[in-house]
């Protein structure tokens, strides 16, 4: 089909790129999405584990049932099963050099620290209105970097690794490099909940993320063509066209680009993008976790592990038990950060790193992906740093002539989860039917 025929380019085949292009298209428009893999889903993987037929989550994963109101509508309008993680049983930490198999491994005292944590940061957290982006609100002094936040509590060496190792999990990186106002953001949407951030993740795709996603490209109709980098956007008054690596021209009225933050730098855009636009994706973010699989056995049964900064593992616990993986072993979920040395890859690495919790501990397979290095995610989830968000949060997301801005990176709520995805490619739709009708 010749490219003059499409309304629309999209550009990226994650939960943002997809919803936007379904939502366009039942809008009336024509639409093709490109997409630099041979596969869609962006940072979200589903795939067989290791040599085995049972299939993993190698990025995005666990949905909020009752935070994350956008992605539930899409899960209920497919009819897409859900399941659960199993609940911990069985508990680990090593915190401040103290192996403890407590649920909670911290003192009285530690728990009223704790409490007035948590008080403190709801206060400020009802500064936020999730329905702007942040630099419209008077928040900056918020975005600071989390570890120096935290060093304004009393938090005693064991709370603190204990807090450091939920923040770890969920962001992705070290303390120091994400914005306190970044992880705040969250809370609203979170019942303001401060603590959500330390419950163990439960329900996922049963039959895994691609299910939904695959759901949505169907009911679009939209054309896909895979395995086609795009390497510039130009734009007029009345086009846009995108080159691909290979050397085509897609021409189309206007563009949704899709692309996580850290690599709409690779792309070059004609007209360029706005200061503030390009000010911001040079910063980027800074979400770089290792996600780690294992076949673990010597496990005591559905065992959640919690480790501080000095451990090789941040919180790990039983995805799937050995009675249901049929593997001789439980298939074990985890994260670490990028400046330990731990290979997630490395069968003697990993069974050394179980072992630091669990004595007995026997790793028979490891799998997992580097997202860091790969060229088309360059990070994992969305961490934004210290100085981002209350400066460049607004122009992120900005339209720019024809070209709409979508993608969990840059979403006003739940940024860096699957929500914010969702929510951003609708809105990204939105704005961009009406700059196509006004046209």
């Amino acid at each position: 089909m010749n490219s003059d025929t499409y309304d629309v380019v999209v550009i990226g085949a994650g939960f943002a790129g997809l919803t936007a292009a379904r939502d366009l298209a039942k809008d009336g428009k024509r639409v093709l999405i490109v997409e630099a893999r041979d596969r869609i889903g962006g940072r979200t993987w589903y795939r067989p584990f290791a040599d085995t037929g049972l299939s993993i989550e190698l990025g995005g994963n666990w949905v909020d049932t009752e935070g994350n109101a956008a992605l539930m509508a899409e899960v209920e309008r497919y009819g897409v099963r859900l399941a659960e993680s199993p609940h911990a049983q069985n508990h680990v930490s090593l915190l401040d050099g103290v192996l403890s198999h407590a649920p909670c491994p911290i003192t009285h005292d530690d728990e009223v620290a704790l409490q007035q944590m948590v008080k403190e940061v709801l206060t400020q957290v009802r500064r936020i209105d999730s329905a702007l982006p942040l630099d419209q609100q008077d928040v900056a002094d918020l975005d600071v970097p989390l570890d120096s936040y935290l060093d304004g509590f009393a938090l005693s060496a064991t709370l603190r690794e204990l807090a450091g190792a939920w923040i770890r999990e969920n962001t992705g990186c070290h303390e120091s490099q994400i914005s306190a106002l970044h992880l705040m953001s969250w809370i609203p949407n979170l019942n303001d909940d401060v603590l959500a951030l330390g419950h163990t993740p439960t329900h996922r795709f049963a039959a895994g993320t691609i299910d939904l996603l695959q759901r949505i490209l169907d009911d679009s109709g939209a054309a896909l063509r895979l395995s086609t980098p795009v390497e510039a956007v130009t734009q007029s008054a009345e086009h846009v066209e995108v080159h691909t690596q290979s050397g085509e021209v897609l021409r189309a009225r206007g563009a949704v680009v899709a692309l996580p933050l850290n690599c709409l730098t690779d792309v070059t855009f004609t007209p360029a993008l706005s200061p503030d636009k390009a000010a911001g994706a040079a910063i980027g973010q800074t979400g770089a976790a290792k996600k780690l699989w294992a076949l673990v056995t010597g496990l005591p049964p559905k065992l959640l592990g919690v480790g501080g900064h000095d451990e090789p593992i941040d919180v790990f616990f039983t995805d799937f038990p050995a009675d249901e993986t049929g593997l001789g072993g439980d298939l074990v979920v985890g994260f670490s950060t990028q400046e330990r040395p731990l290979d997630i890859l490395d069968h003697d690495d990993m069974e050394a790193a179980f072992r630091r919790y669990v004595p007995d501990a026997g790793v028979l397979k490891v799998d997992g992906h580097d997202w860091l290095a790969d060229p088309y995610a360059k990070g994992t989830w969305c961490a934004a740093p210290a100085g981002l968000l209350s400066k460049y949060a607004s122009a992120l997301e900005a339209t720019e002539g024809r070209l709409v801005f979508a993608g969990s990176d840059i979403a006003h709520a739940f940024r860096g989860w699957m929500e914010g995805a969702v929510v951003s490619g609708a809105a990204a739709a939105t704005r961009l039917s009406a700059i196509l009708d006004e046209a």
